[in-house]
């Protein structure tokens, strides 16, 4: 094995995976450095991929050339929309996977794909000449170098698992932390701080009363996430069921909330805000009765084929109380748990001295990506790791960074978010974060993407083919809609007011008229995508709205157009508030827009700073 890459990737998890396959792809190599070769991939922690903001990060991956909607679609065993009876910017599948299936896919990938070279064993220190990142170094002594380095360390820097009195480090159950590595970053003079996330007690099959629960079917039709419309896989399909919790599971943990590791002290780090542990909802709900619980498939075969993952559970209490609180709950009277939930600490490096691309401000030529930089979620870690390995074969070859903009996807939206507003708690994404959810839907990502993808080099023939004839199909469809008048009595639709002979567009901005039923009534074909209807549904019936979103964009795009220079100088501005410098001095926006989305930066002084950079333009 050769000792020198081009890129060194530290870390196989979700970020670590696609940074991997974006690098070789763009005809760089790649050492991806894992402490176990059989967890590339895993899911630690639930076995789905998707939901709404979710899902519509997994899609734009996929638009762009990445991998998580393809391994996701071979090897899903339950799909499902969500979100169907809302508007069309929250809709998305939730997909829950084999989760052994899904790491072996994984696994192979990275095996098969040329350029890409694994490694076990634990990194313990990054060396560097002062200026930039030289190399690695591993347990063992054994050292490799490189022109660039990808940090995607999930939650093993100083990982410490917590299970009530219990203490274990590790990165994650079964599997040893990166404490010297965590030293060694502290060393290089990177700012560290703690976070903290959990997962939830996995419970034996068979010893659920599944007649008790409702049920949840997947989808008859097994959609997919990917934009290559792959054949569906030949797995067996599974359902979901939901659950509540009960008086009963109340005051059990009521009991036994001094014996919880989350409120022992010992946890300094901030939890998700958006996943909270169930002990944290009785906390902060203590009138709260019924919380709901999910119980997911956790794969079709192998050592987790008897499990279910009880979705809504995560806790940091200890086994005796769990074995308590999960037997309470209707369905689990006698319920046997397999796998133990738990809370776990880690370090991750503050996102706001990263660069938008994923960059460290201080080492240009590392790159952070996943829990690391303060996310939470298989998705966003993808996202985020597909970014730094595009960046960081643009970096070698002195191209411009790759930058996704808050209108253009939801990768845009998070980026922007972790460089300038920095965290308090573990980072999701969700729909409400994005100003312009409905241009950012999870029908249209090819389409806002894709072509972006293909510039970039990451979408190959087959891809671009797939694109372009959806293109056309939406084209073909959107035309037939204009062009073709009917009358209201074949709409079926009443009170529509005049004129009653319309086109088909026009009938689908009435509320009550959609796509698919005029495509049952037989006045459309019925071989289109449920994508393409989708798209073209959204783009005619809410073409006012879009249009206005539109509009608001190209309003405010001055603002992001206006450059700050890197070295500008904030402390000797007078007129712009401490806070304001302070801020601004140490977050370093690229924008004038990025600057006004700081906390605590004011309007007056955004104001101000226009009016010295154009003085300075000048």
């Amino acid at each position: 094995m050769y000792n020198h890459f081009d890129i060194i990737i530290i870390g196989g998890g979700h970020a670590g995976c696609e940074a991997a396959c974006a690098v070789a792809k763009l005809g760089m190599s790649a050492l991806v450095c894992v402490v176990r070769k059989d967890r590339i991939g895993w899911m630690p922690c639930n076995p789905s991929i998707g939901g709404p903001a979710k899902g519509h990060l997994t899609r734009e991956i996929d638009a762009l050339g990445g991998m998580q909607a393809i391994v996701t679609d071979r090897t899903s065993i339950h799909v499902r929309w969500q979100n169907t009876i809302k508007g069309p910017a929250v809709q998305a599948l939730r997909a829950q996977c084999d989760k052994s299936l899904f790491q072996k896919e994984w696994e192979r990938i990275l095996d098969t794909t040329d350029k890409i070279t694994i490694r076990e064993g634990i990194v313990t220190d990054l060396t560097s000449d002062g200026n930039s990142i030289t190399g690695i170094r591993f347990e063992d002594g054994s050292s490799y170098t490189a022109r660039a380095i990808i940090l995607a360390t999930g939650t093993f820097l100083c990982g410490l698992i917590f299970r009530g009195e219990v203490r274990i480090p590790a990165g994650r159950e079964g599997e040893a932390p990166a404490t010297k590595l965590s030293t060694s970053l502290k060393n290089l003079g990177l700012e560290l701080a703690r976070l903290k996330t959990g997962t939830v007690p996995r419970v034996r099959k068979d010893s659920i009363d599944f007649k008790s629960l409702e049920i949840q079917p997947p989808d008859p039709t097994h959609p997919g996430f990917s934009f290559l419309n792959l054949p569906v896989n030949d797995l067996p399909k599974y359902p979901c069921y939901i659950t509540h919790t009960s008086p009963k599971t109340r005051e059990i943990i009521q009991a036994n909330l001094n014996r919880a590791a989350l409120f022992s002290g010992d946890i300094t780090g901030a939890g998700p805000r958006y996943c909270p542990s169930i002990e944290d909802k009785y906390r902060k709900f203590p009138d709260k009765i019924s919380h709901p619980v999910f119980l997911e498939p956790e794969a079709s075969s192998g050592p987790y084929a008897d499990e279910i993952y009880l979705q809504g559970l995560s806790t940091s209490l200890p086994a005796d109380v769990q074995d308590q609180y999960v037997r309470s709950i209707p369905g689990l009277d006698n319920a046997v748990i397999a796998r133990y939930g738990y809370a776990i600490e880690y370090d991750f490096i503050n996102p706001q001295t990263v660069q938008v691309w994923g960059a460290s401000k201080k080492y240009p030529n590392l790159f952070l990506a996943g829990n690391l930089v303060g996310t939470t979620g298989y998705e966003e870690a993808a996202g985020l790791g597909l970014l730094a390995g595009i960046n960081a074969v643009r970096y070698l070859r002195d191209e411009e960074p790759f930058i996704l903009r808050r209108d253009q996807a939801y990768l845009g939206v998070m980026t922007d978010d972790l460089a300038v507003k920095g965290v308090t708690d573990p980072y999701r994404i969700l729909t409400g974060r994005a100003e312009w959810r409905l241009l950012l839907r999870f029908d249209d990502a090819d389409r806002r993407l894709t072509p972006i993808g293909r510039s970039i080099g990451l979408v190959d023939d087959e891809r671009w083919s797939k694109y372009l004839e959806r293109e056309n199909q939406i084209k073909a469809l959107t035309g037939f809609l204009e062009n073709t008048r009917v009358k209201a009595d074949l709409i079926q639709v009443e009170n529509v007011g005049e004129p009653l002979t319309r086109s088909l567009s026009d009938w689908l901005k009435v509320p009550a008229v959609h796509l698919q039923d005029l495509m049952n009534d037989g006045l459309i074909e019925s071989n289109y995508s449920r994508d393409t209807v989708m798209t073209v549904e959204a783009e005619i019936k809410y073409s006012g709205y879009l249009n206005r979103q539109m509009n608001e964009v190209k309003r405010i795009s001055r603002a992001e157009k206006v450059k700050i220079p890197p070295d500008f100088e904030y402390e000797g501005i007078a007129s712009i508030s401490r806070e304001s410098r302070e801020k601004l001095s140490k977050i370093r926006p690229l924008t004038l827009g990025q600057a006004s989305r700081i906390s605590g930066v004011k309007p007056s002084d955004i104001a101000v700073l226009d009016i010295l950079l154009a003085r300075r333009a000048d």
